[in-house]
């Protein structure tokens, strides 16, 4: 019999496997383009399956998660900075 407290979880558990962020964000060739120019990302990587944190004029970059993306960040050039899960 379950209780409560193994259906919460088991629904916690779920969001944790439906997050997991796709295999490219650990791809360590794709950590190789990081000083290059965000096209030669767009070049080996699909449209869509990267989110881009670019940079905002108060210093700030736009952040939002996207668990199944890879997340590029870029400077004011398209320069990519950094690359990561999520």
């Amino acid at each position: 019999m379950r209780g409560p407290a193994s259906g919460l979880a088991l629904a916690v558990l779920a969001g944790c496997v439906s997050s997991t962020a796709g295999p490219e964000c650990r791809d360590p060739a794709l950590q190789g383009l990081v000083g290059q120019p965000l096209s030669a990302l767009a070049a080996r990587v699909p449209d869509g399956s990267y989110k881009v944190d670019y940079p905002l004029p108060d210093g700030t970059v736009t952040l939002e998660d996207f668990p199944d993306r890879l997340r590029v960040s870029v400077d004011e050039s398209d320069v990519i900075l950094g690359l990561g899960c999520g």
